[in-house]
């Protein structure tokens, strides 16, 4: 059914390519795997709706073991609008968007559209955000970064997906368009002009952050909002926010990243936003030793991360 898709798609490419020529658009999408194969085969569905609007498709494999290196391969050779990047080892979702952005980026993209393998695009996400990447550069004469409204299974918010609101949320006359501070990696449109000023996400991220601090670090110089008709569904297991002290006992030490990426990304912001998140750690820690399992591992694990924040000073790598 999916290679039907994808040659229904292939038979309007010389179309679509004169569409892209005269319009001068090169958007590229980036879609970042890894042992999701069902889920990538309905992202990549939900893309291929948005065919029209898209240059090239970058999907970067991180070292997946389900089959998805076989699948892609063979799709690959039957659409040449797909630049598959099978990784040798699973580098992090981090690395893989700053692989995939930078390879978006060689390809001349002028603006990036990004997801993980578990967001479900429809067929109007990304005209959507074209439409209001229009808008906000008659109103403000430049744009950075454009967020979907990122939906759950069951049409409900996603809250692992809220964009943070800027001040004022309201900074743009338009209705469907709120002002973000940073958003997630949940369908994310960028601006490749902001990309070459502003840097790629940081590889070093591992995981967890590394969309806040890269989308925040271009919105503080960039206009950016969420749109709010620009919908995508986020196929998440549950509904709900993931911390250390309810998650299980196999994924706590990858929250040796999360405090460590935090501590870092406080330590940018200023002395205020340090002393915040030390509050924050500190009643967390609390939490740990009195309401939690696995307490010794989650101690651990924060502490490490807390040493290891104090001195992470990772370069931030720019496009050439």
């Amino acid at each position: 059914m999916e290679r039907l898709i994808f040659r229904s798609y292939s038979m309007l490419r010389g179309t679509v390519q004169t569409m892209l020529k005269d319009s001068n658009f090169k958007n590229v999408a980036v879609i970042v795997t890894y042992n999701k194969l069902g889920y990538l085969k309905s992202c990549l569905e939900g893309v291929m709706k948005s065919d029209q609007f898209l240059y090239k498709i970058v999907i970067i494999n991180n070292a997946s073991t389900d089959g998805t290196k076989k699948y892609l391969n063979t799709l690959q050779k039957e659409n040449d609008k797909l630049v598959v990047v099978n990784e040798r080892d699973n580098l992090g979702g981090a690395a893989g968007f700053n692989h995939g952005i930078k390879r978006a980026m060689m390809l001349d993209a002028d603006a990036v559209w990004v997801m993980d393998d578990d967001t479900i695009p429809d067929g109007t996400t990304l005209k959507n955000m074209i439409d209001a990447r229009q808008n906000v550069e008659h109103e403000f004469g430049s744009w950075g970064v454009l967020a979907s409204n990122v939906r759950w299974i069951d049409g409900s918010a996603a809250l692992m997906n809220v964009p943070q609101a800027g001040k004022p949320w309201n900074r743009s006359n338009l209705a469907n368009l709120i002002s973000i501070a940073h958003s997630s990696f949940v369908s994310m449109y960028i601006n490749a002009k902001a990309i070459r000023q502003m840097g790629l996400p940081i590889s070093d991220f591992f995981i967890w952050g590394d969309d806040v601090e890269f989308s925040e670090r271009i919105a503080r110089v960039y206009p950016s909002f969420c749109v709010t008709n620009s919908s995508v569904l986020h196929k998440m297991a549950e509904n709900q926010k993931v911390d250390i002290l309810t998650d299980n006992k196999g994924r706590i030490p990858r929250y040796f990243y999360d405090v460590r990426n935090k501590i870092y990304m406080a330590k940018k912001q200023g002395l205020k936003a340090c002393l915040k998140y030390i509050i924050h750690f500190v009643i967390v820690f609390c939490k740990v030793i009195f309401k939690s399992n696995y307490k010794l591992l989650k101690i651990s694990t924060m502490l490490k991360g807390l040493v290891a924040g104090i001195t992470f000073n990772p370069k931030i790598e720019k496009v050439h």
